[in-house]
Order: structure tokens, then sequence, then C-alpha cells
């Protein structure tokens, strides 16, 4: 439903460049945060249990802001972004942005949301709002929508995949 074609045969074909990269994933707590100068947070509703206690990712984001480096996330990848915190401020990266994810209209739609609340879980828009950030949604909770706002770039759902990396790219080569 959210990949076209060209995707899906690059995901079912085992010999693809990005097969083989998939199968050599390291653990973020064996990586070393200094070697990254863009950390991006892709997302399933698992995240929302995951994220917000993912102290390995979270560790790699904060100094990869610290070091004046891209934060991006997309989907429910935003549920990491109201524990990412700027050591200068002592709050939220988000605090005071602008920023998108999963919306709950889209969560309604796919008749989670119940299940959200039931399992204790901050949707995108509510955790944004703790963290001091302005939440935006697109007209129709499936399009295509990224906002980027100074080094912190948001994408609202799958459709949004390949827009986010596309700016967060653009914004990491223009540091």
């Amino acid at each position: 439903m959210f990949m076209s074609q060209e995707d899906t045969n690059t995901y079912n074909d085992q010999a693809s460049e990005f097969s083989v990269k998939l199968k050599a994933i390291h653990k973020a707590s064996d990586l070393n945060p200094s070697d990254y100068g863009l950390f991006f947070a892709s997302a399933g509703h698992a995240t929302l249990f995951d994220y917000p206690t993912a102290k390995s990712l979270i560790k790699i984001a904060e100094d990869v802001w610290a070091r004046g480096g891209i934060v991006s996330a997309v989907c429910h990848g935003p549920a990491i972004l109201p524990h990412i915190i700027d050591h200068k401020t002592g709050k939220s990266i988000i605090n005071g942005k602008t920023v998108t994810g999963f919306t709950d209209e889209g969560e309604q739609q796919l008749d989670l949301m119940d299940a959200i609340k039931k399992f204790g879980l901050v949707p995108i828009s509510e955790g944004a709002a703790k963290a001091g950030a302005t939440y935006k949604t697109p007209d129709n909770p499936f399009d295509d929508f990224t906002i980027t706002d100074g080094r912190l770039v948001t994408g609202t759902n799958p459709a949004s995949a390949h827009s986010t990396a596309v700016k967060a790219l653009a914004a990491f080569n223009a540091l």
C-alpha cells in the first residue's frame, strides 16, 4: 500500500544493495555517535513503544544535534524527538520548533487510536505539544508532507519517507 513497485522489487531482491546493507545493521549501542552528522528515525507503530526509552538512539541523536548536525524523523519516528535533549537548553530539541509526524486522523482512519490509548502510548501530536513544539498536519493524513525547521526535518507518514530523507540530506549538505 505504501511502497512503489520499484521499492517492493528492491526489498524482495536479497542481492540488492539495500538487502545486503540491511543484513549488516549494527545495534545502536555499538555505534560511535561522533561518526554521524545526520540522525534519521524511521518508524512504524512499534516505535511508539520503543523510541521514548531507546537510550542508545537518543544518545546518538543528542550527539549529532550538539555537534550541529541534522536530526530527522518520519511517520511514527517523531516519537523519539521529545526525548532528545539539547544540552545547551536542557529542553527537547523540538521545543519552539514546528514538526509533523503520523497524524491522529490517520490513527483513527486505521482504527488504532483506541489501541494506542489502551497501551498508554503517546500519539505524535501529543508528544510534540508536551515538548513545546508546534505540530502541523497535511490536508490528508496520507499525503506526502514534510517540514524543515532549521536542522530538524520531519515527515508525516510512509508516503513522506522519501521526501523527508531527501530534505534531510539537503539540510545536511547545506551545513
